[in-house]
């Protein structure tokens, strides 16, 4: 489906909380065409796949002719099995972008997840960043994008502004190589 509920991406998205799925929702473009494809997937626990892998391996459909752009808005960062996931397919797929936009990081005090992070934003066509609702609000986006009704914008992030700022920090920190 394209579409997401209100209730899910408030829910998901909303980085004071902590709920156990991933979601990934995506925009996806091919060569400079200027339509965008949306989609979203999360994790099925049924089968013990992760969102990320679950794209990767079941919803995206090669194109050899033609770049593609990528962009992700995550709950979750990717883990440190996810990472290697996503370089293993940009190794093979050279013509794609990938821009992931998160809400939370995790596990952030595990060292394994924030150096296979640190190793994702250092691979070629990769960006990592927070989500953030200063400048270009990827939370408006999403919320203009991914919802079937478009509404009243209600997911501002005046009761959260502190946990997006504290998010952005703590993936700024993960991210910057220490030069010692």
């Amino acid at each position: 489906s394209m579409y997401i509920s209100r209730r899910a991406l408030r829910q998901q998205f909303d980085p004071c909380t902590h709920p156990k799925e991933t979601y990934l929702l995506c925009d996806l473009q091919w060569g400079g065409s200027g339509r965008f494809w949306i989609h979203w997937v999360k994790n099925d626990d049924l089968k013990n796949c992760h969102a990320e892998k679950y794209f990767l391996e079941q919803i995206f459909e090669p194109r050899s002719y033609s770049f593609c752009d990528i962009t992700w808005y995550l709950s979750w960062s990717p883990c440190e099995g996810c990472c290697a996931i996503i370089q293993d397919f940009l190794e093979e797929e050279h013509n794609v972008n990938l821009r992931i936009r998160v809400a939370r990081v995790y596990y952030a005090h595990v060292p394994r997840n924030r150096a296979a992070l640190r190793e994702l934003a250092s691979f070629p066509r990769v960006t990592i960043q927070a989500m953030d609702v200063e400048g270009k609000s990827y939370y408006r986006y999403c919320w203009d994008t991914f919802l079937q009704t478009g509404g009243y914008f209600d997911f501002t992030a005046g009761s959260f502004r502190s946990a997006i700022e504290r998010n952005r920090l703590m993936l700024k920190d993960i991210l910057t190589v220490s030069t010692l």
